[in-house]
């Protein structure tokens, strides 16, 4: 089902968080050269900067090519079109597969990333340029969304991912829109449950060990939940929706719309706090500060910039005295660097365990176990 070797993949990821650990003192520096030596990751992941600039050559590159094959005449009708994307897509998959992943073992390089987003757009263009123009916009996202689906399992793409999630929202809102009467009722709460759904869906897909591959696309999944669904009840979106597609100059049920956009923030918080999850209070601090301009807009109570000092200033002191009290007292939330989500850790621990166990050469020193509190008190390190 995925196109790179997992045997790597595993040992990537044991090799992140082997660095991880040594770095909070939990692995010694035996300990870690063992690991990397029993588990090599031989892929190919240059840095942001030189993905993002092998990408654009790549890119460049592709275009060039297919213009050139373009100027042979094949794009003069709609079958040519057709069969001009069908054709490189095959292309760049074959390329992507045989060369780029098998033979050169590239994993996130930015050429596997561009093969795969120019092939599948290629694919997608072939296909509508043989639709009807009276062709709904639902049949495109239909169309797309298995294509979306596939890479992103197939590639571990979050790029890919979010364009599905993305592609499945406006399925659902397109359709929910052509219901007579009720759609104007329905819309917000449509997106409100399929956003709680697939969150809740997400939460329980990153506790299998089996998808530990997937994590990343879970989080980018769960991260555009979140504000998918606030963005669904909030009262500026539901009123500005409804103005445009309704001609309604104020919502129904209006107050529910507005605890919504207070509530919900709050929800978030405390949410975060109780599940001890990063991602639930940033989403819950940008949903705070997003409600209150919210409602600024409708009640002009002060002016913005006094507002916007306000907000600045509330928010940098309980920030200041945040940090302070998480340096002093590390617990279930600590502001040191390296601090990783619980369910990662569980994951990637069952990952890494056999290999701490196994035997590596001369036994080490007791003083390199995690007993006798060489590890600052047996390597809890302020994590959780």
């Amino acid at each position: 089902m995925i196109a790179y070797n997992r045997e790597w993949l595993d040992a990537l990821l044991i090799r992140t968080t082997a660095h991880s650990w040594h770095k909070n003192g939990l692995l010694s520096n035996e300990q870690l050269v063992a690991l990397q030596e029993q588990k090599p990751a031989p892929f190919y992941s240059p840095n942001l900067f030189i993905r993002i600039g092998l990408g654009i050559f790549c890119l460049i590159l592709m275009y060039a090519v297919m213009g050139l094959f373009a100027l042979t005449g094949m794009l003069d009708s709609e079958a040519g079109l057709t069969a001009f994307g069908l054709f490189w897509a095959v292309i760049w998959i074959v390329l992507l597969e045989l060369w780029i992943i098998r033979s050169l073992h590239h994993y996130g390089s930015g050429l596997d990333d561009m093969l795969l987003y120019v092939a599948t757009s290629t694919f997608l263009g072939s296909i509508y340029a043989s639709f009807p123009s009276w062709a709904e916009p639902v049949v495109y996202c239909w169309v797309a969304l298995p294509f979306l689906v596939a890479g992103s399992i197939r590639y571990l793409d979050r790029l890919m991912a979010a364009a599905a999630f993305g592609c499945t929202l406006l399925i659902i809102l397109l359709t929910v829109n052509e219901i007579p009467k009720l759609a104007l009722y329905l819309l917000p709460f449509s997106g409100m449950a399929f956003s709680a759904t697939v969150w809740w869906w997400v939460r329980k897909a990153q506790q299998r060990v089996a998808w530990r591959h997937w994590q990343g696309i879970f989080v980018i999944v769960e991260l555009l939940c979140l504000p998918t669904f606030y963005a669904s009840g909030n009262y500026f979106v539901v009123q500005q929706v409804g103005a445009d597609q309704f001609n309604l100059p104020q919502p129904p049920i209006g107050w529910f719309f507005w605890s919504f956009t207070f509530g919900v923030p709050v929800l978030y918080l405390a949410l975060g706090l109780r599940l001890k999850d990063r991602l639930l209070l940033d989403i819950g601090i940008l949903a705070v500060a997003v409600s209150v301009f919210t409602f600024r807009h409708y009640h002009h109570v002060m002016p913005l910039a006094w507002v916007c000092t306000i907000i600045g200033a509330v928010v940098f002191v309980a920030a200041y005295f945040l940090i302070n009290y998480l340096r002093k007292n590390p617990g279930a939330f600590t502001y040191e660097s390296g601090a990783e989500a619980e369910l990662l850790q569980e994951i990637e621990a069952q990952l890494i365990q056999q290999f701490i166990a196994a035997p590596t050469g001369k036994p080490e020193a007791p003083k390199e176990t995690f007993g006798g509190g060489d590890f600052g008190g047996g390597g809890a390190g302020g994590e959780y």
